[in-house]
């Protein structure tokens, strides 16, 4: 068993998890881009 360490979730192969992983490593990605161009604003 493999664990995310985002969210807990389990999977069962360690291909399961990367791909499940990428979702975080997106989602963190955009959510800085985000705040950048939020501080761009002010």
């Amino acid at each position: 068993m493999h664990q995310c360490y985002y969210c807990e979730q389990l999977f069962d192969t360690k291909e399961a998890l990367f791909d499940h992983v990428e979702i975080h490593s997106d989602i963190e990605r955009n959510n800085e881009i985000m705040e950048r161009k939020k501080q761009g604003k002010k």
